[in-house]
């Protein structure tokens, strides 16, 4: 689909209207910004790796640490099933699938509302929130979480709302786990 024929249809997608504009004014997945685009994309395939170190010296200073460690990864899974089920059920188009960019990910065309991107991170940081809340180290998994969800949506993967909805999705699931597992 191209940008007129999006144009045109976005009158179809009204709660995408709002997505449109954001990701446009962003200059989302174009790489009109030179230098923000090769960031934006290392930040969305790589920014696992940083997220798990901080999740493992964490847990590293706290009692039960390797158990703690362990809750939080099946959170995270579990966070990771219902972002995808979502996302089927659902079934709203990426921002390249329409047109709107490039695929500069090389992503599947599979659906992307709910990020599951931001609702595995998303959930870490709720779980985390929960489990270690006066952690010095908590701020930068939040700040790891939108660094990613920002990327996702500039490198053109995904609309603002699929990774805002990912990360209360996640962060949510996060909450919801610590506390069956019974922390906080």
């Amino acid at each position: 689909m191209t940008n007129a024929t999006f144009d045109h249809a976005e009158n179809d997608w009204g709660y995408r209207r709002l997505d449109v504009r954001l990701f446009r004014w962003m200059r989302a997945g174009h790489g009109a910004r030179l230098l923000l685009l090769p960031v934006a994309c290392a930040i969305a395939h790589r920014s696992w790796a940083p997220m798990l170190l901080t999740l493992v010296i964490m847990a590293g200073t706290m009692p039960a640490g390797g158990w703690l460690l362990l809750q939080v990864l099946v959170t995270a899974t579990v966070a990771q099933v219902a972002s995808k089920q979502c996302a089927v059920f659902w079934a709203a188009p990426r921002p390249f699938a329409v047109g709107l960019s490039h695929n500069h990910l090389k992503h599947g065309p599979r659906a992307g509302l709910p990020s599951t991107h931001a609702a595995v991170m998303g959930s870490v940081v709720g779980f985390m929130a929960v489990a270690a809340p006066t952690h010095p180290l908590l701020a930068v998994l939040g700040a790891i979480a939108l660094a990613t969800a920002w990327a996702r949506v500039y490198a053109g993967a995904h609309f603002p709302s699929d990774v805002l909805l990912g990360l209360g999705l996640g962060g949510t699931l996060g909450w919801a786990g610590a506390r069956l597992f019974g922390l906080g």
